[in-house]
């Protein structure tokens, strides 16, 4: 069925086709008045009502505005349309990580590293603004024609200098990636965000997340208790150091991992330079 919205005019946007959609809205390309494409993020008709979700969203754009990195997708032009925020972000003309994946199953050692730099440098920046990402995945990361990656999609992501947006106790983000301190509504930090950058590069280089195996509730079960599965159960070439230093940011203790997701690329770098 053909979305209506195709071929209509938010603000000063000409819609084209949708691009994909998640849990707080849908998101369109669209050209804009000086004919160049961006991506259109249009909160759902049945959240855009909701004040708590609006406040998300409105977040969302604020930390998209403030954060300046050449890794971290910008956003262009912000509105409201009948009722319903939305928010323009620069197109990037390429794939998310989560396609990639799709096509080719998993990645080389240099390649996915050359992502976990990116992206790393990606979340630092947006830490520095105070900000915690909180659904890091491969749908967030997009990759343009040269392979650079950018982090996207800050609907989860909480304001550690301002005020809770969800109920106590409410755990939010993807399972798959999930921290066990996430899991456990417990404080999040920038030690989350590395647990699943460390989810995201186990997936890059074994083709699924760790705990994959999993079905329903129990894959948070496994985030809380189970150690990850050596990658080198799935994927027998993986030099034995690389393997190892996979899972240095898949810690159940949030201070046991890298210090920074920045020491986390390189730390990766290290060990498939050394394979």
């Amino acid at each position: 069925m053909s979305d209506p919205r195709i071929g209509r005019q938010i603000g000063e946007y000409n819609i084209d086709a949708v691009l994909g959609e998640g849990g707080m809205g849908k998101v369109y390309t669209a050209t804009g008045p000086d004919g160049g494409r961006v991506a259109l993020k249009l909160v759902k008709d049945d959240h855009a009502r909701d004040e708590t979700f609006r406040r998300r969203f409105y977040r969302e754009v604020q930390i998209a505005q403030t954060v300046r990195h050449p890794n971290v997708v910008p956003v262009v032009a912000t509105g409201e349309h009948e009722g319903l925020p939305y928010m323009a972000q620069r197109f990037i003309d390429g794939m998310s990580l989560d396609e990639k994946l799709g096509r080719e199953g998993r990645l080389d050692t240099h390649t996915a590293v050359r992502v976990c730099t990116d992206v790393a440098a990606g979340l630092e920046a947006l830490w520095e603004a105070g900000m915690v990402h909180r659904d890091v995945k491969p749908a967030n990361i997009l990759l343009d024609e040269t392979g650079r990656a950018y982090i996207t999609d800050f609907g989860l992501a909480k304001d550690t200098r301002g005020s809770l947006l969800t109920l106590p106790g409410q755990a939010l983000g993807s399972m798959d990636y999930m921290a066990p301190e996430q899991i456990r509504a417990d404080a999040v930090s920038a030690a989350t965000d590395i647990y699943a950058l460390g989810c995201v590069m186990y997936e890059c280089m074994v083709g699924r997340p760790p705990f994959a195996e999993a079905h329903g509730m129990r894959i948070l079960w496994a985030h809380l208790q189970d150690p990850p599965p050596d990658p080198r159960g799935l994927r027998p070439d993986l030099p034995e150091e690389f393997s190892r230093t996979l899972l240095v940011a898949l810690e159940k203790d949030a201070a046991k991992r890298p210090q920074s997701a920045g020491e986390y690329a390189r730390m990766l770098a290290a060990a498939a330079d050394s394979a």
